[in-house]
């Protein structure tokens, strides 16, 4: 939307705005309950709910959708559970569902929208993307632990700490969200103590996915360096079971895609099979069918225990 627009300092203010504002702030910036309907009336504007204006041409994006929802709870509700965690951008969860954590009984009214009702302490729980008020990283890793699988929850945890955010933080607030009744804080606290023990996160949500299918493979270690015997760097591996010099890939195609990421690949393998090391890849097809990768996975580290 430009910003000059029929209605003056209203169109730049929501133009700021994912095209969305209220009766009160376009009063505010100079529209009259009489100019409104008029704008309403010629379909410059739209009234999604009431309260609520949207701006026609405005692009209808689904960022929109969840600031008209936020909008729409009168300031009560913020953007939250899987809304949340894929404004967050986390893995696993993509734009879609438009869901609002709302603290009240307040009814909205909109199309789509799922409510959840319950409360939050504003200076903790609360955060903004985009403009949009919406739950924090550590609130919605509590939240989506409460509706998805263990899965999901650790895809999600994996992305969040790879991206930097703090496990002490998440585990300070699962602990202090961890009441009578609240399920997902006190599941977000087995990823958070796992993830302290092992000191590293994962590199993608395939290496997450892939990990969860070597829990029964003996000696398993994630984020192996491996070294020559003069002490020299060769490379560092996803998973490894450094006593039989088995190295574990999760081959993901946003990470090994391209013929430089190819010769990259081959390259490395190269220096790790000269070192004595066999490397196994792991599509996300593979991936799939757990049983399947589990035998042969199983039948490789059988192989390579044998004695020579």
């Amino acid at each position: 939307m430009v910003a000059c627009s029929p209605f003056g300092p209203a169109g730049e203010f929501a133009a700021a705005r994912h095209g969305a504002l209220t009766r009160r702030q376009a009063a505010i910036e100079g529209l009259t309950p009489i100019i409104i309907n008029r704008l309403l009336r010629d379909r410059v504007l739209e009234e999604p709910v009431p309260g609520v204006l949207v701006v026609v041409g405005a692009p209808p994006t689904w960022r929109q959708r969840l600031y008209v929802a936020t909008l729409a709870s009168r300031g009560a509700g913020a953007v939250g559970f899987r809304s949340a965690a894929a404004l967050h951008g986390l893995d696993g969860y993509s734009e879609g569902p438009i869901e609002l954590l709302v603290p009240s009984h307040r009814r909205i009214r909109l199309p789509d929208l799922v409510v959840h009702r319950g409360p939050y302490e504003q200076q903790l729980d609360i955060t903004e993307v985009d403009g949009i008020a919406c739950t924090s990283v550590a609130r919605t890793l509590c939240d989506i632990a409460t509706v998805d699988s263990s899965l999901d929850l650790k895809v999600a945890f994996e992305a969040a700490w790879r991206a930097g955010h703090s496990l002490e933080w998440f585990r300070q607030t699962a602990t202090r969200l961890h009441l009578p009744g609240r399920t997902g804080p006190r599941r977000l606290l087995a990823p958070v103590d796992a993830a302290q023990q092992r000191g590293t996160p994962t590199e993608s949500a395939l290496e997450v996915k892939v990990e969860q299918v070597l829990d029964a493979l003996p000696g398993v270690v994630r984020q192996h360096r491996v070294h020559r015997a003069d002490g020299s760097f060769v490379a560092r591996v996803d998973f490894a079971i450094p006593e039989l010099r088995i190295a574990i890939e999760a081959h993901s195609r946003q990470h090994h895609f391209g013929h430089e990421a190819v010769e990259d690949d081959a390259v490395r393998e190269s220096e790790l099979q000269a070192e004595g090391w066999i490397v196994r890849f792991v599509t996300e097809r593979q991936r799939r069918r757990p049983d399947e990768l589990r035998r042969s996975l199983a039948r490789l580290v059988a192989a390579r225990s044998r004695p020579t």
